[in-house]
């Protein structure tokens, strides 16, 4: 009897991880679940009733419980039974996308915003994993270089999360005629952080194309807030994500894809496991389909650190 709770209870934790049942949407009825798992109703009940008092479902009774504002996350606590995963490095507001999907099983840590602050947070064990996009201009490879620096020889895993375009944006109508980076002599940048990989990468392509930007520009600290000065007149072009020129209908100039990856200690793996159930789960896949500027076709591949 015992275990067949527990089916009734691992379909419903698996159906709400996976994105099949949406914040605010019905649970399947005891009747449903009874005759899905093969239990009397009195079973599917006392699932019910675990899964009311772990706050994943709430509702007047038991053939109209719905899934909880925080459900997905008290989901993935029950099924893992694992602390949150500590969480620096690269923005992004599909990772934030994500991480509000996962709630509590996955925590940001204060400061480490940036891929080379994230692994500096890593290498001293602050945080678990850290999110990076830096390209090693002589090998053409993504973030592998620099993960290994920071464990020093140990071995280093890197999660795909997607690749993403980044680009140039501009004010709708491209007022200034910008056709790429050897345009910006005498612009006004949105500048994002230093050690942002973002900011690296433009500091590269100015340099490469023999361009000195001007002293003063607009200092951003998100993807985002690059889109909006730039739409708000505060500065003529920034690079960004494809998603935010079009979160705040700037023009937008392709520079090149990157992969977007997820730097953590083969230790450390299991704490990842929240972030990839939820990633793998159609709520947020659909989300980030439709958004501009994603390729999700690896989500979830792992790798060794080459």
């Amino acid at each position: 009897m015992v275990q067949k709770v527990q089916d009734v209870v691992a379909d419903i934790l698996a159906r709400v991880i996976t994105g099949e049942i949406a914040t605010g949407r019905p649970v399947p009825t005891v009747r449903v679940l009874a005759s899905k798992v093969g239990c009397s109703p009195g079973t599917a009940a006392r699932a019910h009733t675990i899964l009311r008092e772990a706050g994943i479902i709430t509702g007047p009774s038991r053939s109209r419980a719905v899934l909880t504002a925080d459900g997905v996350a008290r989901a993935l606590a029950m099924r893992t039974g694992v602390a949150a995963v500590r969480l620096s490095g690269s923005d992004d507001p599909a990772l934030d996308l994500l991480l509000s999907a996962v709630g509590s099983a996955a925590q940001r840590a204060t400061g480490g915003r940036g891929s080379v602050a994230g692994l500096a947070l890593l290498a001293q064990g602050a945080v678990d994993a850290a999110a990076v996009h830096l390209r090693d201009v002589r090998t053409g490879r993504s973030n592998d270089t620099f993960v290994r620096q920071v464990f020093a020889g140990e071995p280093a895993l890197l999660v795909h999360l997607w690749r993403r375009e980044q680009g140039l944006v501009v004010p709708n109508g491209n007022p200034l005629g910008i056709h790429g980076v050897a345009s910006l002599a005498g612009t006004r940048i949105a500048w994002r952080g230093p050690g942002t990989g973002s900011r690296l990468l433009l500091g590269r392509l100015l340099r490469d194309a023999g361009v000195t930007p001007r002293p003063d520009g607009e200092p951003c600290d998100s993807h985002l807030g690059v889109a909006v000065a730039v739409a708000a007149g505060a500065a003529d072009v920034g690079l960004a994500i494809r998603a935010v020129a079009e979160a705040v209908d700037a023009d937008f100039l392709p520079v090149e894809w990157e992969d977007f990856e997820l730097a953590v200690a083969p230790e450390s793996l299991t704490l990842l496991a929240p972030i990839l159930d939820v990633l793998a789960g159609t709520t947020v896949q659909d989300r980030l389909s439709r958004s501009g500027g994603y390729d999700l076709r690896r989500s979830g591949e792992l790798r060794v650190a080459a």
